[in-house]
């Protein structure tokens, strides 16, 4: 199976340093036009199936790339990581994020990636396209990389509308 893994087009959060988490922040037009970048990008891939985050910006991103191709799904095991307190923030330390105890654990999100690889890995798709958010897409390459003991948060980001291709 040929797995297309994609963050969203940027949000004016993106830009302002802002953390969104489950916040339903649409693409700004800097965005739009990364999305239509990367639908050029990957004009060649005969997707199957894309599965993405209900989060607006994901879907919508999801929506532009596959341009009535194929079916897009959202799933919520893709979301982004719930941030408790901390949405809607300027942050300029990313560890008090990751200490705040309001914030979706390491272990839940790696959890939510570990059940979308499942159910993923055990089905008859050829070639897939995922549309979702760095936080999640971090944790599923963990998976797709067939790492085992702790992921590296430092690892494996992903700017807005960059992609990474895996066969598994």
């Amino acid at each position: 199976m040929k797995i297309v893994i994609a963050r969203h087009g940027e949000t004016d959060w993106n830009a302002g340093n802002r953390l969104m988490g489950r916040i339903d922040v649409h693409l700004n037009e800097n965005g739009r036009k990364q999305t239509e970048i990367l639908k050029e990008e990957l004009e060649d891939f005969d997707f199957d199936i894309c599965f993405s985050s209900p989060l607006s910006r994901a879907k919508e991103t999801a929506e532009i790339v596959c341009d009535g191709k194929c079916e897009v799904v959202c799933d919520a095991d893709l979301a982004e990581r719930y941030a408790g307190e901390l949405e809607g923030k300027v942050i300029d330390n990313w560890g008090d994020y990751m200490d705040n105890k309001t914030v979706e654990t390491d272990a839940e999100i790696l959890n939510r990636a570990k059940n979308f690889f499942e159910k993923l890995k055990n089905s008859d798709y050829q070639t897939v396209l995922i549309v979702s958010h760095n936080g999640l897409l971090k944790n599923l390459q963990y998976f797709l990389f067939g790492k085992t003991g702790e992921l590296d948060y430092s690892e494996n980001n992903l700017k807005n509308c960059e992609y990474k291709v895996f066969e598994i």
